[in-house]
């Protein structure tokens, strides 16, 4: 009997983006299919293709309010910086990667310096002869 991994699913957040409100399911990368991303000279219709399919599910509406399927032809209806945007949510969550913190963490206080005595611990002959 062998071993079968569980996969990952993931709902991505796009809270605080320009596309709040957006809800997108997917299943995370194969090793493979990472590999075909990092390689520079990948094309848009492997990068549609790719995410077309790991998209279980999403939320997305047209003009008329109509859903839009969750297929490569529906991505296709879609512009390109908002795929770019799943893309980016669905590597950031695949690596395990979270968002950054918000810019309004306090960093503390500057660290206090501390003043490190430099009295000799002990006189040497030299040190202490009186030049002629």
């Amino acid at each position: 009997m062998g071993f079968r991994p569980p996969r990952k699913t993931y709902t991505l957040d796009f809270t605080g983006t320009d596309y709040d409100g957006l809800e997108v399911k997917v299943r995370g990368f194969t090793v493979g299919e990472e590999l075909e991303l990092d390689d520079a000279e990948f094309s848009g219709d492997l990068l549609v293709k790719t995410i077309a399919s790991r998209l279980i599910s999403w939320n997305v509406e047209d003009e008329k309010g109509e859903p839009v399927p969750a297929t490569f032809e529906g991505i296709c209806t879609q512009e390109t910086a908002m795929v770019l945007a799943i893309l980016d949510a669905l590597r950031r969550a695949n690596s395990g990667v979270s968002a950054p913190l918000p810019n309004g963490s306090p960093t503390g206080g500057p660290t206090p310096v501390v003043s490190i005595p430099m009295a000799p611990l002990s006189e040497s002959p030299e040190s202490s002869a009186v030049p002629a």
